[in-house]
Parts: C-alpha cells; structure tokens; sequence
C-alpha cells in the first residue's frame, strides 16, 4: 500500500505540478506528488519513474520507497520490489504502513508464512484496527488452512463498512456516484472518467458490507470491481449490493463476474467472425505436454498466471521441451493455458488494437505494432515509427475501414456478449478480417497519451471515450432522479 498525496483524478492537476516544479525543481514534495498523481492517472511506466528520480534526488525518502516498492509488488514484481520496501521498513521500523508492505512480500516472496504473521502481529500492536494487517492475516490463514482464525480477522477488518468520499468543487447540486471498489485490486482505472464540477464521489470497499447497508443517497452505482479472476469474492458481494441498490447500476456485478479469462474465451469461441483462444485453467502439477496435448493444445503455447496485466507473469512456451523452465517462472498454484494466436501481418509484425465499448457503442483507443508476441503500448515501436504512428492514427479516425465489416460485426458480437456497459477488447485482424481476441474484460484501461504535438491524434481518441463515459453517467443518473 502506498503512502501520502491525496489521491488525484485530473489531468490538469498534473499540468499544474508541473509547472509549480519549472518554478521550484528541487521541490523534492513537489517531485513525490508529481509521481504519486500520475500513478492515480493510470500512467504507471511514468510514475515508476518518477519514483525512482525522486530517490536519485532523496534516497531515503520514505513515501518514495514505500510507493515506489508497493507499485512494483503490485506489478509482481517482488525482486525489484524486495530493495525498496525493505529500506523503508529498515528506516521506519514503527510504521505500521511499513510493516505491512514487509510482511506482504515475505508472504508472497518466500512464503515465510510465520515471519509474515509476527510482522502483520507488530504493526497491529501499533495500530489495532489497521484494514490491511487484518486482511494480510486472514489471507494467509486461509492458505494455511485456518478458516477460524481467518474468519477472525475478516470480522475484525469489517466492523462496519470501509468508505470515503472526495471533494466536489462544482456549484451545482452534484451528481453522486458511488463507487465499488475490490479489497483484492483488479478494479478499473476510473480516474478520468470523473469530473469533479459535476460529480461527488464516494468509494466503497465491497468487501466490508455486511448485512443491511444504510447510505447517503446517490444517482449512480459504478462497480469498478473488473477482473473476475481475481476479485471474485469482491465481486460476490457487490451482486447484493447492487441488488438493493435504488440507483442506476453501471457494469452490473453479476455480469462482470462472468468474464473471467476462461468463461469469457468459452462463451467467445462460437462468435461469427471471432476466434477466441482455447484458454484452461490448470493446476500446476498437473501441467504436462500429455496432458496438454490431451486437452487439445499445441505448441507454441502460452502460459499465464491468473489476475496479472500488463504482460505480468505471462510467458510463451514454444516447445514441450520448455515448458518446466517456462512454467517455472510464473506464481501461482494454478495456470491458465491459451492457445496461441498468430497475429504477424505480411510484415511481420504484430498488431494489437484495443477498443472499449461505452453504453453499447465501440471507441478505437489505441494501436501497439510490434516484432515479438507480447506487445504492450508502452514497450511497441510507435514513438520512433512514424510509419505506425500514421497506422494508428487511421484505425483512431476510420476504425471501421480498417477493421472491415466482418470484424467490425464481431466486435459489436463480443460486447453483446459481454453485457457490461464498459468493457474493452483487446485483438489482432487475420487476413480475413477475423478478430482474433487476446482480451476482453471489464479492466480495459484508457490512459492519456504523453504530452506534445506527436501524440495529438490519440488525444482525440481518449477524449471521446471520456466524454462517452461523462455522458453515461449523466444519462443513467436522470433515471434516479439527477437534473
């Protein structure tokens, strides 16, 4: 978990730290909210480094270690990670942030379960009812086979619900959003999508309600809760909630929680100009090329560890002879098999595309071209490519002449599917024009592009998503009552 800096939701707020920084450069606080927002922005290459100038300029700057250590574990990351939480602990012994930070990556690095408990036990003796060191307990006695004492915890974390609100700066009566949030991660990057001047949000921590749950009244219920691999009891909890909810429900809980990887790519695979991967999920000891091979897939494969992003944890086995380095390398009891798509053009290259689709209707968001398997936009060959860049800028402003009908029918298909009022997918065009669907969930991200004149044109793109998402929110907000 991460320290200091209120949390920020404004592109603009960035803008203005930026130019209180020409004034003061060596503002180191300055310098640690500037990190700090454009980690809440959804720009985490950015922030990463970020964090790092900042202890270039203070090494032992205890926010910038303890975010800069919290964002990498997040990640999976543990070895980058292991440096900076544990200087943090080292020079903060007391903190009880610290020692849960601490206690997380013993748990998770070497499964040094005790050394974990009598660390999360410290930084309860400092702070009795810290949420995060009851949630660290009750997480590891439940892998350890202590439901009680698990359980325990849970009652202890969960006293009464867990929320907070942000600050409203308009002068008209507000839109009230209220905002579901996973004690597990894997929510949505919502930031942008809320404009203070019209809206007043609230969070809620869906894990904590129990029973009858009394609220202030609110327009909107945005269930942030995304990735139902990962926050599936998260997700559990919010279908009651949204059940007794009198407002307006965005991204119903009861349809998010059927878009895990393997449910989504099954319901997929039968979709009219779509071709969905085989995807299975398979307990590790059980993972072999003869029981791959039994199961239909063929190699090259590739292997993935549940609830990761970004490229995390994902890998490619190319031959049955790789497969136990490979598989090796990746956490978790359990791994999710795919079937490898084969997305090169004429050129070699591959191309993802990612649209997210707002109220029903799609919004081109971005194109990454790139020579290996895994592309990801921060890691393709777009800054230096002008050719790309032109290349994307088309797909952004035409997204149908480049999709061509029978994608462009298969990607209204897969949203159908879907049923959420904000998804995303993530794919690749065969040379029939068949989507080929690396990804489609409700975490898709929309992040703003970098400052300057050279990514102008997917500014364009990213606005109208915003305003796409603004508007829903107006909309669906008139049902309970708003305007």
């Amino acid at each position: 978990m991460r320290v200091g800096a209120t949390p920020f939701s404004d592109p603009r707020q960035l803008a203005a730290i930026d130019e209180l920084i020409r004034e003061k450069p060596d503002e180191v606080a300055l310098r640690f909210g500037r990190a700090c927002c454009l980690e809440d922005l959804g720009r985490i290459d950015d922030a990463l480094q970020a964090y790092v100038e900042l202890l270039g300029r203070e090494p032992t700057h205890f926010g910038g270690l303890t975010n800069l250590g919290s964002l990498l574990f997040e990640r999976g990351y543990l070895a980058q990670a292991r440096p900076y939480i544990s200087a943090a602990v080292k020079l903060h012994p007391a903190d009880p942030v610290a020692l849960v930070n601490f206690a997380q990556l013993q748990a998770s690095g070497d499964d040094d379960f005790d050394a974990a408990i009598a660390t999360y036990t410290s930084s309860l003796q400092i702070k009795p009812d810290f949420l995060h060191a009851h949630l660290g307990l009750a997480a590891i006695y439940t892998e350890t086979g202590h439901p009680e004492l698990a359980q325990a915890h849970l009652d202890r974390a969960y006293t009464e619900p867990k929320a907070w609100s942000f600050p409203y700066r308009g002068s008209a009566p507000p839109l009230q959003v209220l905002l579901l949030v996973s004690a597990f991660g894997g929510d949505m990057v919502t930031n942008l999508f809320f404009d203070d001047d019209v809206v007043q949000k609230g969070v809620l921590l869906a894990d904590s309600v129990r029973g009858k749950l009394d609220l202030p009244p609110y327009h909107v219920l945005f269930n942030a809760i995304g990735d139902a691999d990962r926050s599936r009891p998260s997700l559990e909890r919010a279908v009651a909630i949204a059940a007794a909810s009198p407002a307006a429900v965005i991204n119903q809980p009861s349809a998010v929680l059927r878009t895990g990887r393997v449910e989504t790519m099954q319901r997929l695979r039968d979709v009219p100009g779509v071709r969905a991967p085989r995807t299975e999920r398979i307990a590790r000891e059980t993972l072999t090329a003869g029981a791959l091979a039994e199961r239909g897939f063929a190699f090259p494969l590739l292997l993935r560890s549940p609830g990761h992003h970004a490229g995390d944890h994902f890998a490619v086995a190319r031959t049955a002879d790789e497969l136990a380095e490979v598989t090796a390398e990746l956490p978790g009891r359990d791994l999710l098999a795919i079937e490898y798509l084969d997305a090169r053009g004429a050129d070699g290259d591959v191309r993802k595309y990612r649209v997210v689709a707002v109220d029903g209707k799609l919004y081109p968001v971005h194109l990454a071209v790139a020579p290996q398997w895994k592309v990801h936009y921060f890691s393709a060959e777009m800054s230096d490519r002008p050719d790309h860049r032109a290349e994307e800028a088309a797909f952004l402003e035409d997204m149908a002449a480049v999709v061509g009908e029978r994608g462009m029918r298969g990607l209204e298909a897969i949203v159908a599917t879907m049923g959420l009022d904000y998804a995303g997918v993530d794919f690749g065009l065969d040379s029939a024009g068949t989507i080929l669907v690396f990804e489609a969930n409700a975490t898709m991200a929309v992040y703003p592009p970098d400052d300057g004149e050279l990514w102008g044109y997917r500014r364009r793109a990213v606005d109208r998503v915003i305003a796409a998402v603004r508007a829903m929110l107006v909309e669906r907000a008139k049902t309970a009552g708003y305007g």
